[in-house]
């Protein structure tokens, strides 16, 4: 073999220059060839049994690269060998084959980032919730910029070319683009911080100051809120981060993150018995199939009023999308329920009694008497079974401050005590901090 190849060598250094250099060009074309035959093609075969497609896209951006690579070494070797490597031609060829192939590898990175980063991105959206995704134009064309950018000052640098004046340039140019698009950036910027900390998100029911509506869109300048008049109200970012954001879809646990709380105040004449008031209202959420019977829903007796009692009703929906459909469900109800129970709802009115009238409103109270009866007999047990069940959560409280208490204890187990101990707290805050 060593043989064959020193004849060769001694048949080519017999030759002239040119055909030195022609014979070398020829060489570097069956070297790239042969590469391409014997080590690509197998790892290409090798590539398409596997099951994931990226090492198809890379070997696919990748192999023209690396043929053009090995043929412009080729002849590089080829006219430094046939001529002195200090001439202006071996020099000017050394030149344009480095620049080439940096153009090339500029053009195998950029390629790559348009292949590669949308799913990297989305990968990333899947494992961290960030939903960066949604700006994958911006981060491939920011990439991109780098890539180019890199790549132009070093085939300057490589050049010899004074790359001192043009960067001073650059740097003022970037100042001015800098304050022109100075509110532009800060609209970046918190839009980024906005997608870590994701407030909201698309389809999610949101109040940004007065307005209220259904998140539409998410964009690196403005987040679009649909309201419900149908009208598309654009708001920028930066607003959006420097003012208090209600977001009516994340108040919910984890299990029910669209639950809303639903609280009524109630009014009823002064002549009217609390239990029985208290019964009727239980009987119309139980009976509504929007209210959630857990967190049970509270009735309260909260005020006495100068012409009136008052009763807060603290209930909650599963989908805050029903909210005012159970709110109009219920009220409809309770004119209804107070009608048939005799329930005197006060307003200013006149009252005109007549003789013959008085025998059935006799019979009417007699009635009422014995529902106001039985109300008081079961307000009475409700009473006692929710002060035992305030009792259980407070020994129950006791013993997971106890159980916090322990330094040992894990600390999987130590933020399922605190969940615990914040819905325990929360079921004895019957006010709801309100």
């Amino acid at each position: 073999m060593w043989v064959v190849l020193e004849s060769v060598v001694e048949v080519l250094k017999g030759l002239d220059t040119w055909q030195q250099m022609i014979a070398g060009i020829c060489l570097s074309a069956l070297l790239a060839l042969s590469i391409r035959f014997i080590i690509w093609t197998p790892a290409k075969m090798f590539v398409k049994k596997t099951d994931v497609e990226w090492d198809d896209e890379l070997m696919m951006l990748i192999t023209p690269v690396l043929n053009y690579a090995v043929f412009l070494t080729g002849v590089y070797f080829s006219i430094v060998w046939s001529m002195d490597e200090n001439s202006i031609i071996a020099t000017t060829f050394a030149t344009l084959a480095v620049l080439v192939i940096m153009l090339l590898t500029g053009r195998f990175l950029s390629k790559s980032v348009s292949a590669f980063l949308p799913a990297t991105l989305g990968s990333i959206d899947e494992r961290t919730e960030l939903e960066i995704s949604g700006a994958t134009g911006v981060i491939i064309s920011f990439f991109k910029v780098i890539i180019w950018g890199s790549a132009i000052l070093l085939i300057l640098a490589h050049l010899n070319v004074d790359i001192t004046a043009a960067l001073a340039s650059l740097t003022i140019f970037s100042l001015v683009i800098g304050m022109a698009v100075q509110d532009s950036a800060s609209n970046f910027l918190i839009s980024v911080q906005l997608m870590v900390d994701k407030p909201y998100e698309v389809g999610d029911k949101i109040q940004v100051d007065t307005i209220i509506g259904t998140v539409a869109e998410i964009g690196f300048l403005s987040t679009k809120i649909r309201t419900f008049a149908e009208t598309l109200v654009i708001v920028p970012n930066r607003t959006i981060a420097n003012t208090i954001v209600t977001n009516y879809a994340k108040g919910g646990p984890d299990n029910s993150p669209r639950r809303v709380n639903l609280k009524l105040d109630i009014t009823v004449d002064y002549s009217e018995n609390p239990s029985h008031v208290k019964s009727v209202l239980r009987e119309i959420l139980d009976e509504n199939e929007h209210i959630l019977s857990e967190p049970a829903p509270v009735i309260l007796f909260t005020h006495m009023l100068d012409s009136a009692l008052s009763f807060r009703i603290n209930s909650w929906v599963e989908d805050y999308a029903d909210e005012w459909i159970a709110r109009d469900q219920i009220l409809s109800q309770i004119l209804k329920r107070f009608d048939e129970e005799e329930i005197s709802i006060p307003y200013p009115h006149m009252q005109i009694k007549y003789d013959q009238e008085e025998a059935a409103e006799g019979r009417e109270a007699t009635a009422k008497k014995r529902r106001v009866a039985k109300a008081r007999v079961d307000e009475k047990a409700r009473a006692a079974q929710s002060e035992v069940e305030r009792a259980e959560c407070r020994e129950r409280i006791e013993a997971i401050n106890l159980e916090l208490e322990n330094d040992e204890i894990e600390e999987e187990l130590k933020v399922e005590l605190n969940v615990e101990l914040f819905q325990l707290e929360k079921r004895l805050d019957l006010s709801n901090n309100d």
